[in-house]
Protein backbone atom coordinates (compact mmCIF):
# COMPACT_ATOMS: atom_id res chain seq x y z
CA UNK A 1 0.00 0.00 0.00
CA UNK A 2 1.24 3.53 -0.89
CA UNK A 3 1.57 6.47 1.92
CA UNK A 4 -0.03 9.38 1.68
CA UNK A 5 3.04 11.19 1.33
CA UNK A 6 3.66 9.05 -2.05
CA UNK A 7 0.11 10.04 -2.71
CA UNK A 8 0.19 13.41 -2.55
CA UNK A 9 4.10 13.82 -4.59
CA UNK A 10 2.45 12.08 -7.38
CA UNK A 11 -0.42 14.57 -7.53
CA UNK A 12 1.96 17.52 -7.26
CA UNK A 13 4.40 16.04 -10.04
CA UNK A 14 1.36 15.45 -12.61
CA UNK A 15 0.25 19.26 -11.89
CA UNK A 16 4.13 20.17 -12.69
CA UNK A 17 3.81 17.92 -15.83
CA UNK A 18 0.80 19.44 -17.03
CA UNK A 19 -0.19 22.84 -15.89
CA UNK A 20 1.56 26.16 -17.07
CA UNK A 21 3.73 27.81 -14.09
CA UNK A 22 1.38 29.96 -12.05
CA UNK A 23 4.06 31.80 -9.75
CA UNK A 24 7.61 33.32 -10.33
CA UNK A 25 10.74 34.58 -8.18
CA UNK A 26 11.91 38.09 -8.58
CA UNK A 27 15.02 38.79 -8.04
CA UNK A 28 14.41 39.94 -4.42
CA UNK A 29 13.05 37.08 -3.16
CA UNK A 30 9.33 37.95 -3.21
CA UNK A 31 6.58 35.63 -5.02
CA UNK A 32 4.19 37.34 -8.09
CA UNK A 33 1.32 35.38 -8.44
CA UNK A 34 -0.30 36.32 -11.79
CA UNK A 35 -4.20 35.06 -11.96
CA UNK A 36 -6.20 34.54 -14.91
CA UNK A 37 -8.49 37.58 -14.45
CA UNK A 38 -7.02 41.35 -14.08
CA UNK A 39 -7.66 42.97 -11.16
CA UNK A 40 -5.77 46.47 -11.39
CA UNK A 41 -3.78 45.55 -8.34
CA UNK A 42 -0.56 44.08 -8.50
CA UNK A 43 -0.17 42.78 -4.97
CA UNK A 44 4.04 40.98 -4.15
CA UNK A 45 3.88 39.00 -0.84
CA UNK A 46 7.09 38.50 0.63
CA UNK A 47 8.15 34.88 1.47
CA UNK A 48 10.39 33.49 3.67
CA UNK A 49 13.27 31.56 2.49
CA UNK A 50 12.38 27.25 3.79
CA UNK A 51 15.88 27.08 3.67
CA UNK A 52 17.26 29.76 5.48
CA UNK A 53 18.70 28.48 9.04
CA UNK A 54 20.66 31.48 9.86
CA UNK A 55 18.16 32.75 13.11
CA UNK A 56 18.28 28.59 14.61
CA UNK A 57 19.91 29.21 18.04
CA UNK A 58 21.98 26.55 19.84
CA UNK A 59 21.91 26.07 23.32
CA UNK A 60 25.00 26.56 24.57
CA UNK A 61 26.01 29.18 27.04
CA UNK A 62 26.54 32.98 26.35
CA UNK A 63 30.40 34.09 27.08
CA UNK A 64 31.94 30.54 27.22
CA UNK A 65 35.83 31.21 27.38
CA UNK A 66 38.49 28.49 26.89
CA UNK A 67 41.74 31.02 26.84
CA UNK A 68 42.98 29.86 23.25
CA UNK A 69 42.77 26.11 23.78
CA UNK A 70 43.24 23.91 21.01
CA UNK A 71 40.74 21.72 19.47
CA UNK A 72 42.55 19.34 17.12
CA UNK A 73 40.40 16.92 14.97
CA UNK A 74 42.38 13.47 13.20
CA UNK A 75 40.32 13.28 10.09
CA UNK A 76 41.22 11.29 7.05
CA UNK A 77 42.94 12.23 3.76
CA UNK A 78 39.87 10.32 1.92
CA UNK A 79 37.15 12.75 2.57
CA UNK A 80 36.96 16.37 1.79
CA UNK A 81 39.46 17.11 4.46
CA UNK A 82 39.67 20.76 2.82
CA UNK A 83 36.48 21.18 1.97
CA UNK A 84 34.17 20.31 4.80
CA UNK A 85 36.54 20.25 7.95
CA UNK A 86 39.97 22.36 7.19
CA UNK A 87 38.09 24.56 5.06
CA UNK A 88 42.00 26.13 2.68
CA UNK A 89 42.92 29.00 4.87
CA UNK A 90 40.86 32.11 3.08
CA UNK A 91 38.11 32.59 1.08
CA UNK A 92 38.16 32.15 -2.60
CA UNK A 93 35.01 33.23 -3.86
CA UNK A 94 34.21 28.92 -3.81
CA UNK A 95 31.23 28.41 -1.70
CA UNK A 96 31.19 25.66 0.06
CA UNK A 97 34.95 26.17 0.80
CA UNK A 98 34.18 29.89 1.83
CA UNK A 99 31.36 28.75 4.29
CA UNK A 100 33.46 26.36 5.87
CA UNK A 101 36.29 29.17 6.41
CA UNK A 102 33.92 31.20 8.33
CA UNK A 103 32.13 28.97 10.04
CA UNK A 104 35.56 27.46 11.32
CA UNK A 105 36.63 31.48 12.28
CA UNK A 106 33.40 32.47 13.43
CA UNK A 107 33.33 29.27 16.30
CA UNK A 108 37.14 30.34 17.06
CA UNK A 109 35.88 33.84 18.10
CA UNK A 110 33.10 32.54 19.82
CA UNK A 111 34.78 30.25 22.26
CA UNK A 112 38.31 31.69 22.48
CA UNK A 113 39.88 28.19 20.64
CA UNK A 114 41.94 27.18 17.86
CA UNK A 115 40.41 25.12 15.16
CA UNK A 116 43.10 22.26 14.00
CA UNK A 117 42.00 19.67 11.69
CA UNK A 118 45.29 17.47 10.40
CA UNK A 119 44.94 15.02 7.99
CA UNK A 120 45.93 11.03 7.26
CA UNK A 121 46.49 9.34 4.69
CA UNK A 122 46.53 5.69 5.98
CA UNK A 123 43.45 3.14 4.24
CA UNK A 124 40.76 2.68 6.01
CA UNK A 125 41.58 -0.47 7.59
CA UNK A 126 44.15 0.86 9.26
CA UNK A 127 42.61 3.68 11.40
CA UNK A 128 41.22 1.59 14.06
CA UNK A 129 44.97 0.43 14.56
CA UNK A 130 46.62 4.32 14.48
CA UNK A 131 43.71 5.35 16.76
CA UNK A 132 44.54 2.51 18.95
CA UNK A 133 47.62 3.22 19.31
CA UNK A 134 47.54 6.92 20.45
CA UNK A 135 44.79 6.61 22.64
CA UNK A 136 46.28 3.26 24.45
CA UNK A 137 49.48 5.81 25.00
CA UNK A 138 47.45 8.44 26.59
CA UNK A 139 48.07 10.56 23.35
CA UNK A 140 45.71 14.07 24.25
CA UNK A 141 47.27 15.80 20.60
CA UNK A 142 43.66 14.45 18.91
CA UNK A 143 40.30 15.39 20.70
CA UNK A 144 38.19 14.07 17.98
CA UNK A 145 39.15 11.36 15.32
CA UNK A 146 37.01 11.40 11.98
CA UNK A 147 36.92 7.90 10.14
CA UNK A 148 35.56 5.37 8.02
CA UNK A 149 32.85 3.69 9.14
CA UNK A 150 33.97 0.42 8.24
CA UNK A 151 37.41 1.46 10.23
CA UNK A 152 35.98 3.13 13.44
CA UNK A 153 33.39 0.94 13.98
CA UNK A 154 36.00 -1.97 14.71
CA UNK A 155 36.99 -0.09 17.83
CA UNK A 156 34.07 -0.55 19.75
CA UNK A 157 34.68 -3.25 21.88
CA UNK A 158 38.91 -1.31 22.45
CA UNK A 159 37.39 1.42 24.94
CA UNK A 160 39.22 4.28 22.95
CA UNK A 161 35.94 6.52 22.24
CA UNK A 162 34.32 8.72 24.89
CA UNK A 163 30.38 7.57 25.41
CA UNK A 164 28.89 11.01 24.03
CA UNK A 165 25.83 11.08 26.83
CA UNK A 166 28.66 11.90 28.85
CA UNK A 167 29.99 14.95 27.27
CA UNK A 168 28.85 18.31 28.55
CA UNK A 169 27.19 20.89 26.00
CA UNK A 170 26.17 18.74 23.57
CA UNK A 171 22.93 19.15 22.90
CA UNK A 172 21.24 15.86 20.64
CA UNK A 173 18.24 17.16 20.78
CA UNK A 174 18.99 19.71 17.95
CA UNK A 175 18.37 19.60 14.89
CA UNK A 176 22.00 19.36 13.60
CA UNK A 177 21.98 16.09 14.88
CA UNK A 178 21.21 12.77 13.35
CA UNK A 179 19.60 11.14 15.79
CA UNK A 180 18.08 8.27 13.32
CA UNK A 181 21.21 7.71 12.07
CA UNK A 182 23.60 7.45 15.68
CA UNK A 183 20.25 4.92 17.13
CA UNK A 184 20.95 2.78 14.25
CA UNK A 185 24.77 2.38 15.74
CA UNK A 186 24.32 2.45 19.09
CA UNK A 187 22.23 -0.20 21.36
CA UNK A 188 20.11 0.51 24.56
CA UNK A 189 19.55 4.11 25.18
CA UNK A 190 23.11 4.39 27.65
CA UNK A 191 26.02 4.51 25.52
CA UNK A 192 26.59 6.42 22.34
CA UNK A 193 30.16 6.63 20.76
CA UNK A 194 29.77 7.45 16.92
CA UNK A 195 28.79 10.60 15.75
CA UNK A 196 27.08 12.31 12.95
CA UNK A 197 24.96 15.01 11.56
CA UNK A 198 26.08 18.42 10.01
CA UNK A 199 29.10 18.94 11.28
CA UNK A 200 30.20 15.19 9.52
CA UNK A 201 28.59 16.43 6.43
CA UNK A 202 30.91 13.68 4.75
CA UNK A 203 27.37 11.62 5.61
CA UNK A 204 25.78 13.29 3.15
CA UNK A 205 28.42 13.37 0.10
CA UNK A 206 28.08 9.38 0.79
CA UNK A 207 24.52 8.93 0.65
CA UNK A 208 23.97 6.65 -2.26
CA UNK A 209 21.91 7.60 -5.41
CA UNK A 210 21.26 6.13 -8.73
CA UNK A 211 21.64 8.61 -12.00
CA UNK A 212 20.13 8.01 -15.38
CA UNK A 213 20.69 9.46 -18.68
CA UNK A 214 17.19 10.90 -19.48
CA UNK A 215 18.11 11.07 -23.11
CA UNK A 216 18.11 7.32 -23.25
CA UNK A 217 14.87 7.31 -21.52
CA UNK A 218 13.32 9.41 -23.64
CA UNK A 219 14.21 7.59 -26.87
CA UNK A 220 12.95 4.20 -25.26
CA UNK A 221 9.75 5.47 -23.26
CA UNK A 222 9.11 9.16 -24.93
CA UNK A 223 9.35 11.44 -21.53
CA UNK A 224 11.84 10.68 -19.30
CA UNK A 225 10.03 12.42 -16.38
CA UNK A 226 7.72 9.50 -16.10
CA UNK A 227 10.53 8.09 -14.79
CA UNK A 228 10.23 10.15 -11.01
CA UNK A 229 6.40 9.83 -11.76
CA UNK A 230 7.16 6.16 -11.17
CA UNK A 231 9.42 6.61 -7.72
CA UNK A 232 6.19 9.04 -6.63
CA UNK A 233 4.03 6.35 -7.38
CA UNK A 234 6.12 3.85 -5.25
CA UNK A 235 6.59 1.73 -8.42
CA UNK A 236 10.16 2.00 -9.01
CA UNK A 237 11.40 -1.40 -7.54
CA UNK A 238 14.54 -3.93 -8.49
CA UNK A 239 12.16 -5.72 -11.31
CA UNK A 240 11.61 -2.38 -13.07
CA UNK A 241 15.16 -1.24 -12.81
CA UNK A 242 16.15 -4.82 -14.42
CA UNK A 243 13.54 -4.89 -17.16
CA UNK A 244 14.33 -1.19 -18.05
CA UNK A 245 18.19 -2.40 -18.37
CA UNK A 246 17.21 -5.17 -20.58
CA UNK A 247 15.05 -2.84 -22.44
CA UNK A 248 17.90 -0.24 -23.70
CA UNK A 249 20.82 -2.59 -24.05
CA UNK A 250 22.36 -3.05 -27.37
CA UNK A 251 25.96 -5.51 -28.16
CA UNK A 252 27.34 -2.65 -30.43
CA UNK A 253 30.42 -4.48 -30.96
CA UNK A 254 28.73 -8.00 -31.71
CA UNK A 255 30.69 -10.15 -29.64
CA UNK A 256 27.84 -11.85 -27.50
CA UNK A 257 29.02 -10.01 -23.95
CA UNK A 258 28.00 -7.09 -22.33
CA UNK A 259 31.26 -4.84 -22.18
CA UNK A 260 32.12 -1.05 -22.03
CA UNK A 261 32.02 -0.99 -25.50
CA UNK A 262 28.05 -1.44 -25.89
CA UNK A 263 24.81 0.25 -24.77
CA UNK A 264 24.10 -0.32 -21.74
CA UNK A 265 21.14 -0.68 -18.83
CA UNK A 266 23.78 -0.51 -15.59
CA UNK A 267 27.30 0.01 -15.46
CA UNK A 268 28.84 -0.07 -12.02
CA UNK A 269 32.48 -0.58 -10.81
CA UNK A 270 32.97 -4.09 -9.23
CA UNK A 271 30.69 -6.57 -7.73
CA UNK A 272 31.44 -5.22 -3.97
CA UNK A 273 30.41 -1.57 -3.09
CA UNK A 274 27.54 -1.67 -5.77
CA UNK A 275 25.69 -4.31 -3.91
CA UNK A 276 24.95 -2.76 -0.59
CA UNK A 277 22.88 -0.36 -1.87
CA UNK A 278 20.42 -2.75 -3.28
CA UNK A 279 20.34 -4.36 -0.02
CA UNK A 280 19.65 -2.52 2.34
CA UNK A 281 17.43 0.14 -0.04
CA UNK A 282 15.53 -3.23 0.67
CA UNK A 283 12.79 -3.37 3.65
CA UNK A 284 14.21 -6.96 4.29
CA UNK A 285 14.90 -7.85 7.94
CA UNK A 286 17.94 -8.62 9.07
CA UNK A 287 18.14 -7.78 12.99
CA UNK A 288 15.24 -7.02 15.52
CA UNK A 289 15.71 -5.50 18.70
CA UNK A 290 14.10 -6.25 22.31
CA UNK A 291 12.59 -4.82 24.52
CA UNK A 292 15.46 -2.68 25.71
CA UNK A 293 16.65 -2.11 22.78
CA UNK A 294 19.54 -4.71 22.29
CA UNK A 295 20.20 -6.18 18.63
CA UNK A 296 19.15 -9.88 17.70
CA UNK A 297 20.14 -11.46 14.43
CA UNK A 298 17.11 -12.63 12.04
CA UNK A 299 19.21 -12.97 8.94
CA UNK A 300 16.89 -16.08 7.58
CA UNK A 301 13.63 -15.20 5.80
CA UNK A 302 11.81 -15.73 2.45
CA UNK A 303 12.31 -12.23 1.33
CA UNK A 304 16.04 -12.16 2.21
CA UNK A 305 16.52 -15.64 0.15
CA UNK A 306 14.72 -14.04 -2.65
CA UNK A 307 16.36 -10.62 -2.47
CA UNK A 308 19.67 -12.35 -3.23
CA UNK A 309 17.77 -14.07 -6.56
CA UNK A 310 16.85 -10.45 -7.71
CA UNK A 311 20.16 -8.66 -7.04
CA UNK A 312 22.46 -11.29 -8.78
CA UNK A 313 20.37 -11.87 -11.27
CA UNK A 314 20.38 -8.12 -12.22
CA UNK A 315 24.33 -7.72 -12.23
CA UNK A 316 24.59 -10.68 -14.33
CA UNK A 317 21.74 -10.12 -16.65
CA UNK A 318 22.54 -8.38 -20.31
CA UNK A 319 23.11 -5.38 -20.35
CA UNK A 320 24.53 -5.15 -16.94
CA UNK A 321 28.42 -4.29 -16.87
CA UNK A 322 30.85 -4.02 -14.06
CA UNK A 323 34.13 -5.36 -14.95
CA UNK A 324 35.87 -1.98 -15.05
CA UNK A 325 39.41 -1.57 -14.65
CA UNK A 326 41.13 1.96 -14.20
CA UNK A 327 39.83 4.82 -12.42
CA UNK A 328 35.97 4.86 -12.91
CA UNK A 329 35.29 4.21 -16.82
CA UNK A 330 31.73 3.55 -16.27
CA UNK A 331 31.48 7.46 -15.19
CA UNK A 332 32.71 7.84 -18.64
CA UNK A 333 30.40 5.51 -20.18
CA UNK A 334 27.88 7.12 -18.92
CA UNK A 335 29.02 10.39 -19.53
CA UNK A 336 29.37 9.49 -23.16
CA UNK A 337 25.39 8.74 -23.07
CA UNK A 338 26.17 4.95 -23.63
CA UNK A 339 24.36 3.84 -20.21
CA UNK A 340 21.22 3.95 -18.40
CA UNK A 341 21.78 3.79 -14.92
CA UNK A 342 25.35 4.42 -13.14
CA UNK A 343 25.79 2.31 -10.20
CA UNK A 344 28.21 2.67 -7.04
CA UNK A 345 27.65 6.75 -6.89
CA UNK A 346 26.41 8.88 -3.91
CA UNK A 347 25.63 12.45 -4.15
CA UNK A 348 29.42 13.93 -4.22
CA UNK A 349 29.87 12.13 -7.37
CA UNK A 350 27.23 14.79 -9.22
CA UNK A 351 30.18 17.20 -9.71
CA UNK A 352 31.99 15.33 -12.13
CA UNK A 353 29.18 14.76 -14.21
CA UNK A 354 28.43 18.48 -14.57
CA UNK A 355 29.84 18.70 -18.19
CA UNK A 356 28.28 15.65 -19.55
CA UNK A 357 26.01 16.64 -22.95
CA UNK A 358 23.34 14.42 -22.44
CA UNK A 359 20.58 15.35 -19.46
CA UNK A 360 21.22 13.07 -16.52
CA UNK A 361 18.48 12.53 -13.34
CA UNK A 362 18.93 11.37 -10.04
CA UNK A 363 16.81 8.61 -8.92
CA UNK A 364 16.44 6.47 -5.38
CA UNK A 365 17.55 2.98 -4.82
CA UNK A 366 14.47 0.67 -5.91
CA UNK A 367 12.59 -0.98 -3.54
CA UNK A 368 12.84 -4.69 -2.97
CA UNK A 369 8.99 -4.57 -4.55
CA UNK A 370 5.52 -1.88 -4.66
CA UNK A 371 4.41 -3.60 -1.23
CA UNK A 372 7.58 -2.05 0.69
CA UNK A 373 6.30 1.79 1.90
CA UNK A 374 9.26 3.53 1.40
CA UNK A 375 12.34 3.99 0.06
CA UNK A 376 15.66 3.75 1.61
CA UNK A 377 19.06 4.91 0.35
CA UNK A 378 22.25 3.60 2.23
CA UNK A 379 25.37 5.82 3.19
CA UNK A 380 27.91 4.07 1.88
CA UNK A 381 30.42 3.06 4.65
CA UNK A 382 33.59 4.67 3.37
CA UNK A 383 31.50 8.31 5.24
CA UNK A 384 33.42 9.37 8.40
CA UNK A 385 32.21 8.83 11.65
CA UNK A 386 33.50 10.89 14.68
CA UNK A 387 34.82 9.18 17.91
CA UNK A 388 35.62 11.85 20.89
CA UNK A 389 39.35 10.48 22.14
CA UNK A 390 39.57 8.50 25.33
CA UNK A 391 42.18 10.23 25.46
CA UNK A 392 41.49 13.65 25.32
CA UNK A 393 42.08 16.47 28.35
CA UNK A 394 39.85 19.20 27.56
CA UNK A 395 36.21 17.00 26.98
CA UNK A 396 34.54 20.10 28.44
CA UNK A 397 35.74 21.99 25.60
CA UNK A 398 34.96 19.11 23.25
CA UNK A 399 31.54 19.45 23.49
CA UNK A 400 31.36 23.13 23.34
CA UNK A 401 32.99 22.94 19.83
CA UNK A 402 31.88 20.17 18.64
CA UNK A 403 28.18 21.35 18.97
CA UNK A 404 29.36 25.12 17.53
CA UNK A 405 30.41 23.70 14.97
CA UNK A 406 27.44 21.63 13.87
CA UNK A 407 25.30 24.56 14.46
CA UNK A 408 26.97 26.74 12.45
CA UNK A 409 27.13 23.98 9.96
CA UNK A 410 23.63 23.21 9.69
CA UNK A 411 23.43 27.55 9.59
CA UNK A 412 25.82 28.24 6.52
CA UNK A 413 27.69 24.62 5.43
CA UNK A 414 24.99 22.01 4.52
CA UNK A 415 22.59 24.66 3.23
CA UNK A 416 26.17 25.73 0.59
CA UNK A 417 26.60 22.52 0.01
CA UNK A 418 23.15 20.87 -0.56
CA UNK A 419 21.08 23.43 -1.61
CA UNK A 420 23.21 25.62 -3.73
CA UNK A 421 26.28 23.58 -5.03
CA UNK A 422 24.12 20.08 -5.57
CA UNK A 423 20.54 21.05 -5.77
CA UNK A 424 21.39 24.21 -8.16
CA UNK A 425 24.91 23.62 -9.50
CA UNK A 426 24.98 19.99 -10.22
CA UNK A 427 21.10 18.72 -11.05
CA UNK A 428 19.45 19.71 -14.32
CA UNK A 429 15.73 20.16 -13.12
CA UNK A 430 13.46 20.70 -10.76
CA UNK A 431 12.18 17.10 -10.01
CA UNK A 432 15.84 15.94 -9.70
CA UNK A 433 15.84 18.33 -6.77
CA UNK A 434 12.53 16.77 -5.59
CA UNK A 435 14.58 12.75 -5.96
CA UNK A 436 17.54 14.32 -3.66
CA UNK A 437 15.20 15.39 -1.06
CA UNK A 438 13.66 12.19 -1.56
CA UNK A 439 16.97 10.64 -1.49
CA UNK A 440 18.07 12.70 1.38
CA UNK A 441 15.20 12.36 3.33
CA UNK A 442 15.12 8.43 3.18
CA UNK A 443 19.33 8.33 3.81
CA UNK A 444 19.91 4.79 6.37
CA UNK A 445 22.67 2.53 7.41
CA UNK A 446 21.64 -1.04 9.17
CA UNK A 447 23.79 -1.94 12.40
CA UNK A 448 25.05 -5.18 10.83
CA UNK A 449 26.22 -3.28 7.92
CA UNK A 450 28.22 -0.79 9.92
CA UNK A 451 29.90 -3.31 12.49
CA UNK A 452 30.35 -5.48 9.70
CA UNK A 453 34.14 -5.95 10.43
CA UNK A 454 33.50 -6.94 13.81
CA UNK A 455 30.97 -9.26 13.30
CA UNK A 456 32.38 -11.69 10.90
CA UNK A 457 31.50 -9.87 8.11
CA UNK A 458 27.49 -10.32 8.39
CA UNK A 459 26.53 -7.29 7.16
CA UNK A 460 28.40 -7.98 3.44
CA UNK A 461 26.80 -11.47 2.70
CA UNK A 462 25.13 -10.49 -0.11
CA UNK A 463 28.50 -9.18 -1.80
CA UNK A 464 30.22 -11.97 -1.49
CA UNK A 465 26.85 -13.96 -3.41
CA UNK A 466 27.29 -11.09 -6.37
CA UNK A 467 31.01 -11.41 -6.87
CA UNK A 468 30.94 -15.44 -6.84
CA UNK A 469 27.63 -15.28 -8.80
CA UNK A 470 26.01 -17.54 -6.11
CA UNK A 471 21.98 -17.55 -5.00
CA UNK A 472 22.56 -19.53 -1.81
CA UNK A 473 21.96 -16.63 0.48
CA UNK A 474 21.38 -19.84 3.42
CA UNK A 475 24.60 -21.71 3.41
CA UNK A 476 26.58 -18.37 3.17
CA UNK A 477 24.71 -17.20 6.75
CA UNK A 478 25.40 -20.60 7.85
CA UNK A 479 29.06 -20.55 7.23
CA UNK A 480 29.12 -17.12 8.99
CA UNK A 481 26.89 -16.97 11.96
CA UNK A 482 28.59 -19.18 14.79
CA UNK A 483 31.28 -16.80 14.72
CA UNK A 484 29.52 -13.86 13.96
CA UNK A 485 27.42 -14.53 16.93
CA UNK A 486 30.01 -14.91 19.54
CA UNK A 487 31.71 -11.36 18.40
CA UNK A 488 28.55 -9.59 18.45
CA UNK A 489 28.07 -10.55 21.76
CA UNK A 490 31.07 -8.91 22.32
CA UNK A 491 29.82 -5.83 20.88
CA UNK A 492 26.92 -5.85 22.94
CA UNK A 493 28.78 -6.19 26.46
CA UNK A 494 30.09 -3.15 25.73
CA UNK A 495 26.61 -1.54 25.41
CA UNK A 496 25.79 -3.25 28.46
CA UNK A 497 28.44 -1.55 30.72
CA UNK A 498 30.01 -4.89 30.61
CA UNK A 499 34.14 -4.66 30.57
CA UNK A 500 35.63 -6.96 27.96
Amino acid sequence: MKTNLIRTASFLLAALMTLPTLASCGGDGTAVTTDAVTTGVESEVETIDPNDRSQTKDSLPENLDFGGRKFTVYCSSTARNEEFYAGLGEETGEIVEDAVYRRNLSVQDRLNIVFQSDSYDFGWNQIAGEVQKLVMAGDPTYDLFLGSQAGVTQLVTENCFINAYDIEYLDFSQPWWNNNFMNELAVGSDYRFYLTGDFFMDALYWTRTLFFNKKLYADYYDNADELYKEVLDGKWTIDRMAQISKDVYVDLNNNGVSDADDQLGLGTYLTMSSTDAFVYGSDVVFTTRDKDGFIELSMMSDDAITLAEKVVDLFYQPGTYFNFDGDAPNQNVFIEGRMMFLGNSNFGAAKALRDMKDDFGFLPYPKFDEEQTEYKNLVHDSNLLGGISAASANLDMVGACLEALSAETYRYVTPAWYETALKVKYSRDDLSSQMIDLIKDSATTNFIYAYNYAINGMGLIYRDLVTKNNKDFASAVKSKEKAGLKQLEKVLDVFRGIEG
